[in-house]
């Protein structure tokens, strides 16, 4: 892969435990799974902002807000 100025880049890959609970009917971040918690927090360091808005299904009331 090359970035936008030529520079050969080299993907890192992670894997991290997954979950299955239905998340659907979840309105509370902390009733998510512990290893979905995680997922969110490990993206919140890799892109160096936090994530505030969860979303756990198509619907309004599917939205979780920290």
């Amino acid at each position: 892969m090359v970035d936008a100025v030529g520079e050969i880049l080299e993907p890192v890959y992670e894997t991290h435990k997954g979950w299955c609970q239905d998340l659907t009917g979840i309105r509370d971040y902390d009733a998510l799974p512990e290893n979905a918690k995680k997922y969110i927090e490990r993206l919140e360091e890799l892109l160096g902002v936090g994530i505030s808005i969860v979303s756990v299904g198509p619907d309004r009331e599917q939205t979780i807000f920290r």
